[in-house]
């Protein structure tokens, strides 16, 4: 962790990972659960207790490849920043899990497993596909996983659909607390959604697609007074889709949608704005 210092740093929250890790570890034992329950309920035939082999695309810290570690399964995950890649690492050797786990560097939307990688599930949750910023991105994403799945294999996204012109700004709060080095470390993160603008409903122009998510984070260590403090501010865009366009973009890319959860796996029909879990599978 970097030192900490007064003032603001402007800086990409995702640029430390351990932060990354204190802030999303609350709900990664639910959600490998249920990524594991629908890969069983929808992806490819196999016995009961058989362990399964998954794959995360921009898996950030890892913490779902060892959390999946932990209950047998195989899991191999990558992501566009080392640091984050080499953090996932240090987990998986520090959690004896070097024989389950694999993580590398690479990008979504070209990337090759070797065979014996291949997946029963891939999984992709809590809106990160919408990093991918244009509708060739994705179609080049997609096409990567399905070659990185076994036949029947299934790809499991979260991904929230917008409401053009119905939406608001909105805002939420996380919080996330650990030890680290003998210190408590607390991270909390507001988050400012601006949504794309009622244009994007009819048009494929990039910048009518974008929402706009301010972020920033607190981060104190230990209990002295005043506490070590420092500020963390970025700025990034999430892809729009409404419910025509993703399903639009699931049939051009060869995919068709088998089944719709909330993020409890439990079955919903899909509407605007809501998040989902998107069970797809190649055509």
């Amino acid at each position: 962790m970097r030192p900490y210092a007064g003032g603001v740093a402007r800086q990409n929250f995702y640029a430390d990972a351990l932060l990354y890790d204190i802030l999303h570890a609350e709900g990664t034992s639910h959600d490998a659960r249920v990524v594991t329950r629908l890969v069983r309920a929808w992806g490819p035939k196999v016995t009961r207790g058989t362990r399964l082999t998954l794959l995360e695309p921009a898996c950030g810290s890892g913490r779902y490849l060892l959390a999946l570690a932990k209950h047998g399964h195989r899991a191999t995950g990558f992501d566009l920043s080392r640091g984050m890649i080499r953090y996932a690492k240090q987990q998986t050797v520090q959690g004896g899990h070097t024989e389950r786990v694999r993580a590398f560097v690479g990008r979504m939307e070209e990337f090759t497993l070797p065979k014996a990688w291949r997946a029963h599930g891939a999984f992709n949750l809590i809106n990160s596909i919408r990093h991918l910023e244009s509708d060739s991105a994705m179609l080049a994403h997609l096409r990567s996983v399905r070659r990185a799945l076994l036949p029947a294999g299934v790809y499991i996204v979260g991904l929230g659909l917008c409401a053009y012109g119905l939406e608001t700004e909105s805002e939420d709060v996380w919080h996330g607390s650990r030890v680290v080095r003998g210190v408590r470390t607390r991270v909390t993160q507001t988050v400012q959604y601006l949504p794309a603008p009622q244009a994007g409903a009819r048009t494929t122009r990039k910048a009518l697609r974008a929402e706009r998510v301010i972020s920033h984070m607190t981060v104190t260590a230990g209990h002295g007074r005043p506490a070590q403090e420092r500020h963390i501010d970025s700025v990034y865009t999430l892809r729009s889709y409404n419910l025509a366009q993703w399903r639009s973009l699931i049939s051009r890319a060869g995919w068709r949608i088998v089944a719709t959860t909330d993020q409890d796996g439990l079955p919903m029909v899909p509407s605007e704005p809501g998040y989902f879990l998107w069970v797809l599978r190649p055509i």
